[in-house]
């Protein structure tokens, strides 16, 4: 069995609520309704449906949401099931988290002489209406040994450690994946501020994300004043076969 050596610097952008008073200073209303799993296929076979092995959209468990507390606060809770669509990219993989529509974060891994790295992380999200797109440039250690990483947007930036914690067995669909459990710990700081924190199980096999849980408390000041941002979420794969 291969490992496959990963780096993975996580933070969240915080939304920026420009805009979210309408005209005559009526509140927008805002919504939020579950990213489609179909839909999430249907955008992989249009992209040409990578051919990798490890190419097609993945299923998980998923539990948790966030919430601002801007113009009287808003929460939007996860569905039940959300999807992760891998496909390969120009220098190794591209993750795609989709939970709601305009909330989605996606991983670009690059295959590196020394393991595979976090190259971008793009992080969207979408409260009364006003979409909020966070792209960080990220250069940090590998995932499979302790260390450290650090990742720029146009805003501020992320410094943050690696940290094993250990290797488990754990069950999807009925069978048992070897995986490496990593924590990383980050510090938000520039415009937005604030930390996170995210339990990575990645598989020793493909380095794909078994389980993913993540907390992450961040703000920002905006013409409102200070927005205060909270997510928290559990990912759990359901198997390991994924939809094409």
């Amino acid at each position: 069995m291969t490992r496959r050596r990963i780096a993975i610097a996580c933070g969240v952008g915080l939304l920026v609520v420009v805009g979210a008073l309408g005209v005559g200073g009526f509140l927008l209303h805002d919504t939020a309704k579950p990213a489609s799993i179909q839909d999430a296929v249907q955008r992989f076979q249009a992209g040409g449906a990578g051919g990798g092995r490890l190419d097609g959209v993945y299923v998980y468990a998923t539990k948790g949401g966030e919430s601002i507390d801007a113009l009287g606060g808003a929460h939007h809770r996860y569905p039940s099931t959300t999807s992760v669509t891998a496909v390969g990219a120009a220098c190794g993989l591209k993750l795609r988290w989709d939970a709601l529509r305009g909330r989605s974060t996606t991983w670009t891994l690059c295959t590196t002489r020394d393991g595979v790295e976090l190259g971008t992380e793009e992080v969207v999200h979408t409260f009364f209406g006003q979409a909020d797109d966070t792209v960080y440039t990220c250069a940090g250690s590998e995932l499979l040994r302790s260390g450290s990483f650090a990742c720029r947007s146009a805003r501020g930036r992320e410094d943050g450690t690696v940290r094993i914690l250990g290797r488990r067995s754990l069950e999807v669909g009925g069978k048992a994946v070897n995986v490496l459990h990593v924590r990383t710990v980050a510090r938000i700081s520039g415009g937005d501020q604030g930390s996170e924190t995210v339990d990575w199980w990645l598989g020793t096999a493909t380095g794909l994300p078994i389980q993913v849980g993540f907390t992450s408390r961040t703000s920002r000041k905006t013409f409102v004043g200070r927005v205060h941002y909270a997510e928290d979420a559990e990912l759990r794969l359901l198997s390991l076969t994924p939809r094409r």
